[in-house]
Formats: structure tokens, sequence, C-alpha cells
């Protein structure tokens, strides 16, 4: 058996305005205008993207004699806290999602990268596994200060339909 993956430095994740096809987003979409690296912007703690369940589809026959259920439609969660910066350059995540309704892609790629890369670091390559979420986002809420903390805000992303998990990388 191999070396299990850690989660150091082992995720990028980025904002983008739009993709042609969320199944294969391609290099240039990745890396065009408009698209926010948010790795460094957003907070380990607080941190959810992805699936958090299924509905149980619970509806038998007249002749059936149990309860059994069936998985239904899948439940999914984008919401973490963002670091706010003092340069208005650095502060990007803050001067992107400026309110609710603004649509767009959380793209985020897990590993894949070698021993001693930073995933921010590395840049997308054809074939790369990649999870996508089409997103609306929420009203930022600036959170409270804490004792020697850093100013944060959060927003929670409302993900519509177009999500694919184990989407793929092409290269145009």
């Amino acid at each position: 058996m191999g070396q299990k993956m850690l989660t150091d430095a082992n995720r990028r994740l980025i904002f983008v305005p739009d993709l042609a096809n969320y199944h294969s987003p391609t290099l240039p979409e990745l890396t065009g205008a408009g698209v926010l690296e948010l790795s460094c912007n957003v907070t380990a703690a607080n941190y959810a993207l992805g699936s958090t369940g299924d509905d149980a589809i619970n509806d038998p026959a007249a002749c059936a004699s149990s309860n059994s259920t069936v998985p239904g439609r899948t439940n999914y969660e984008a919401a973490f806290d963002m670091f706010r910066w003092k340069d208005a350059a650095d502060d990007k995540a803050w001067t992107t999602f400026t309110g609710k309704g603004i649509e767009g892609y959380l793209v985020e790629r897990i590993g894949q990268i070698a021993d001693g890369e930073k995933a921010h670091e590395v840049p997308f390559a054809a074939a790369d596994e990649v999870r996508v979420f089409h997103v609306l986002t929420g009203t930022p809420q600036v959170l409270s200060p804490s004792g020697a903390g850093y100013e944060k805000f959060k927003v929670n992303f409302s993900v519509q339909d177009n999500v694919d998990e184990r989407a793929v990388v092409a290269a145009a």
C-alpha cells in the first residue's frame, strides 16, 4: 500500500467567472481574466466544499413489507472564511465578492503535485482531476474580531445544479 496523501498545502482553489463546460474546464478558462486565486485567501478552519449527503426517498409500494429507502437528490455545501488584506491589490476576495448573487464556479484541485510542491504554486495542467461547483454568492459577512487574529469575512455560496466532483481539465 502506498503513502497517504497529506492535507498540508495540497489544495488549490480558484473562482472562475464562467465555464463553457463544467465537466471539462479548459486551461485558458482556469488561467484567464477574472480568475481569482483563493488558496491563500481562505482559512483552513471553517472550510466546507462538497457533498453533505443525499436526501432519502422513501416511497414504498402498497405490497412492500419494509420502508427501505434509496438515495435521492444530493445536497452540497460551499462556505469559507477569507482573510482581509491591508493593500487593495491583495484584497481581491473582498473586492470580488461584494454582494449576493454573484455567479461563477469554484474549482478545486486536490493533490496531483510532487512532494515538496505547494498546490497553489503549481499551474493547472491538462488531465488534472478537479472538483467544479457552479455557485451564487451569499451576502459577505464581516466576522467579529478575536484576540490576536486577522480580519476576516465569510461567504456562503449557494451551489447550483452544475456540479462535477470528478471533472477533468481539457487543454483547450
